[in-house]
């Protein structure tokens, strides 16, 4: 063999020996990669079955995972403890799932929310509805309709079975229904105001109606079934709060953009004090438990602690403010009261929805879910469930407790308008009906 040969025949030896031994060099890699991701297969299999959750079955390595669209949540797959086709109950929980339903069309404002006094249905009042949900599973069980432009304010009877509603044209009339949620009586319209209905309350009893309007006054109906009852004509300017003691019989609030609270003696119906510590208008009152003090909510953004007193001996009347808490900076636009009065819930301008110990005024929870401010909020009756809503237009339900959010979802729309008939599609009348 020549020096050539020889030297051509070492090179061709040389590249073959590299060639075998980086295949060589592959093949162990691969094994070893392989053992490393079977055992660590194996020991997280086993990880789980010591946690009490499904164990890993044979074959369970060749299973694909479920596509995934960009930018949305998986799809948790619920299944049987042990079945490889299916996650199980306890890793579906830890798959994010929403609990907002947005429908894809134009939204009307939550203007109004009220919880019946067992806290097992809610009102929710909109733009040309009051809409009522089973508060077990957010169902609607009942509509609505006979309300003029959006709803302004809703309060249950203490029955629960009748629900006053307050609406109106802006600056033309206020209208008050008190509509039978069984629908086994016709809806009871009192007389209008001359402004839309912004506040309305029940007396404990459920025999008077206190409604508040935008025509400035306020009105006492002390029956339901007639026109009875004073006219208020006391604030210089709107009326957007009004409240009764939880005790039968003495003393009912109004509250006004004018910033005053007015007292009144419900006996007498006379004004007995008024406080104007507010730099605000006044936008809700909700009394303590103890039936003499009471909260108000206002444009300043502030929650007022206000007291009245009553000398029997010398029948006088006096007042104190012992409290003033920052809320809602840009405004507190809605207040209301648990009813076993132990909390009360706000929203406003900054979007936020907080719930309070009503004696002392702390901060149980702070809720930011809501993208918009928040024109409407109510507690259950136990204060464990909070809803509120807005400009946004859906409605939120919290886990107070748990601080955690339970739903979220809107009204149904209201039906389509009925077009009105073309003009060619009028027949004239025949000649035997022309005279």
């Amino acid at each position: 063999m020549s020096v050539l040969s020889r030297m051509a025949y070492v090179r061709h030896r040389k590249r073959f020996r590299s060639l075998s031994n980086c295949l060589l060099s592959l093949l162990v890699g691969f094994g070893v990669s392989h053992g490393l991701a079977a055992g660590a297969q194996a020991k997280a299999a086993v990880g789980q079955t010591q946690n009490g959750q499904a164990t890993a079955l044979k074959g369970q390595s060749q299973l694909k995972s479920p596509a995934v669209a960009p930018g949305k949540p998986p799809v948790a797959l619920v299944g049987k403890p042990g079945d490889p086709t299916k996650l199980d109950a306890a890793k579906a929980q830890e798959t994010p799932v929403s609990v907002i339903v947005k429908p894809n069309r134009q939204l009307g404002e939550i203007t109004a929310l009220a919880f019946s006094p067992d806290g097992k249905r809610l009102a929710v009042g909109t733009f040309g509805e009051v809409v009522l949900y089973d508060a077990t599973n957010w169902q609607v069980v009942a509509t609505f309709r006979q309300v003029s432009d959006r709803v302004r304010s809703l309060a249950f009877h203490p029955d629960g079975l009748l629900l006053a509603i307050g609406s109106g044209q802006p600056g033309i009339s206020g209208t008050t229904v008190i509509w039978d949620t069984t629908n086994t009586a016709k809806p009871n319209v009192l007389p209008n105001q001359f402004d839309t209905i912004e506040s309305l309350a029940f007396d404990p009893d459920g025999k008077e109606l206190l409604i508040g309007s935008n025509d400035k006054k306020a009105r006492c109906f002390t029956s339901l079934t007639s026109d009875n009852g004073p006219i208020l004509d006391a604030h210089n300017d709107r009326v957007q709060a009004v409240a009764f003691s939880p005790k039968s019989g003495t003393i009912f609030l109004t509250g006004g953009l004018d910033r005053i609270v007015k007292v009144w003696d419900q006996q007498k119906v006379v004004n007995v004090i008024n406080f104007d510590q507010s730099e605000g208008g006044i936008t809700g009152l909700a009394f303590l438990n103890n039936a003499t003090q009471f909260i108000g909510s206002a444009l300043d953004g502030k929650l007022y602690w206000w007291g009245v007193n009553h000398d029997e001996r010398k029948n006088a009347w006096s007042g104190y403010h012992f409290r003033t808490i920052m809320a809602h900076p840009g405004g507190v636009y809605a207040l209301g009261r648990s009813g076993n009065g132990q909390r009360i819930v706000t929203g406003g301008a900054d979007k936020m929805v907080s719930v309070w110990t009503a004696d002392n005024g702390n901060r149980v929870r702070e809720f930011k879910d809501s993208p918009q401010p928040v024109y409407a909020a109510a507690l259950t009756p136990d204060g464990k469930t909070a809803v509120a809503g807005g400009r946004e237009g859906l409605v939120y339900v919290w886990d107070v407790e748990a601080n955690k959010l339970l739903s979220g979802f809107a009204p149904p729309a209201l039906p389509a308008p009925v077009a009105p008939a073309k003009a060619s599609q009028i027949k004239a009348p025949s000649s035997k009906h022309r005279k």
